[in-house]
């Protein structure tokens, strides 16, 4: 028997390998920008609360006030549609035997009425909260003023931080003799929510005088972080 042996060639096969990329050279900058703009919306919070011993009594006393609040409301121009009950609760507060009757809490059924008045005429928010207090509301819990168009408004703030960011980067790197090639990041910081908010206070606080409110602009802030790789 014959054994047959056939040559084993070995081949090398030599690829190219890529030498290794240089490490890229940096520059990260946070870029802001606020916009100030007068509040076109108003919301007046408003919180109606009857204690009664009997429930049926709580809960009809409140529902009267409301209905004259409405009333109220409907007389300076106010529509149904702008005015809106948030919650309605009943809720029994047992009395406290153990306490001094000088020093126990009013026990018998609360009934809790929380309310929300939204207009875009700022100059009825004054009128809205004396109409309130006539209408024996018992909370005047807080007015917030917004925008509108609060999307369009920080959208236009973005705009204008990012080329804050950019102006700044460029600055960076003419100093340094570079030039931006491009951006390797970049994101959104945040933006203040554009609300005023005036602390709440029972009604009795504004029975003296007429209620005069002028609002401030709100400042809409945007801030944005931007990685720029630069280069010769």
């Amino acid at each position: 028997m014959k054994l047959l042996i056939l040559p084993v060639l070995a081949i090398a096969l030599c690829g190219a390998v890529a030498a290794p990329r240089s490490k890229e050279i940096t520059i990260t900058v946070n870029g802001q920008s606020v916009i100030s703009r007068a509040p076109d919306v108003a919301t007046v919070a408003l919180g109606i609360v009857t204690i009664n011993d009997v429930a049926q009594t709580a809960t009809s006393e409140n529902n009267r006030r409301y209905e004259d609040l409405r009333n109220r409301l409907h007389s300076i121009g106010i529509s149904d549609p702008a005015i809106r009950t948030l919650s309605f609760n009943v809720n029994y507060v047992a009395p406290d035997p153990s306490l001094p009757i000088n020093q126990r809490p009013r026990s018998g059924y609360t009934v809790t009425r929380e309310i929300d008045v939204k207009l875009s005429n700022l100059d009825l928010v004054g009128q809205i909260i004396d109409q309130a207090v006539a209408a024996n509301v018992t909370d005047i819990n807080n007015v917030a003023y917004t925008l509108s168009n609060e999307r369009q408004v920080y959208a236009q703030a973005l705009g204008n931080a990012v080329a804050d960011a950019q102006r700044q980067a460029k600055a960076m790197a003419s100093a340094a003799n570079l030039h931006i090639v491009r951006i390797s990041g970049m994101q959104s910081g945040y933006a203040s929510p554009p609300v005023l908010m005036r602390a709440g206070v029972t009604a009795d606080a504004y029975r003296a005088a007429p209620t005069q409110i002028a609002p401030s602009n709100i400042d809409v802030q945007a801030t944005v972080t931007i990685t720029y790789v630069v280069g010769p």
